[in-house]
């Protein structure tokens, strides 16, 4: 089933970064270039890579200046046993002294999302976007920001660009983004159609776990090649 040959990949990718101009055109609006790809991706890449390690992450995002100290105590005292914390984006100053309250900075990594200040220079917080980690032999990339879905000096991608972005990423276990991957039913709402370099990524390096926040609201489900996609609301306790 999954006979494409790595030729006929390079095609595929060379197929989805020409036409920058009209991408660059349609930059702040719902991209239908990349819809229906997923079964495409599927027979070229296969099933996502198994996972039989173990990490207990807590993961905070799109707190907006809204994280409550009282509650938030309550939750990691309930949850005092994690590996590492991962903050995906959009969070205020006051939300940030909150956690940095309660959490120590050795056990934190960020990302920005797209209604940030830099939270991670001004309090020396380590910077995922782009890099990889390795905690308890399991290994975490991450990527910043949002869908350009309006001029503005924030942190996003055109979807040509998240494509560029993520095809110089190393492979990794879990991809943690602010965004969530590209949702070709969103053509009403381009500011939320995701970014389909998430997509490829996932697919192309058969990641078992991506984990986001950005569309405020708690759910999992399942891509066509098995990846478990989490996404996070303001803060979760997550054991793989």
């Amino acid at each position: 089933m999954f006979g494409f040959n790595l030729n006929k990949k390079e095609k595929y990718f060379n197929s989805l970064i020409k036409d920058s101009v009209q991408d660059e055109e349609n930059l702040y609006g719902f991209n239908s270039k990349y819809v229906h790809q997923e079964d495409r991706l599927y027979k070229m890449y296969g099933n996502c890579d198994s996972f039989n390690k173990k990490l207990k992450l807590i993961i905070i995002t799109d707190t907006h200046n809204a994280l409550n100290d009282e509650q938030f105590k309550t939750f990691l005292d309930a949850h005092p046993n994690y590996d590492l914390c991962l903050l995906l984006g959009d969070h205020s100053a006051r939300d940030i002294e909150i956690i940095l309250k309660y959490i120590n900075k050795d056990k934190i990594y960020g990302l920005l999302g797209n209604h940030n200040f830099d939270y991670l220079e001004q309090y020396s917080i380590r910077n995922l976007n782009g890099y990889k980690i390795t905690v308890n032999d399991v290994s975490i990339i991450g990527m910043q920001g949002s869908f350009k879905y309006k001029p503005g000096d924030f942190p996003s991608f055109s979807q040509l660009d998240s494509i560029l972005f993520v095809d110089k990423m190393p492979k990794a276990d879990i991809l943690v983004t602010h965004d969530n991957r590209f949702d070709e039913n969103m053509k009403n709402n381009p500011a939320h159609q995701g970014l389909f370099g998430i997509t490829y990524y996932l697919y192309k390096n058969k990641v078992p776990f991506h984990i986001h926040g950005h569309l405020h609201n708690n759910y999992t489900s399942s891509l066509k090649n098995g990846t478990k996609e989490i996404c996070v609301f303001m803060y979760q306790y997550i054991e793989l």
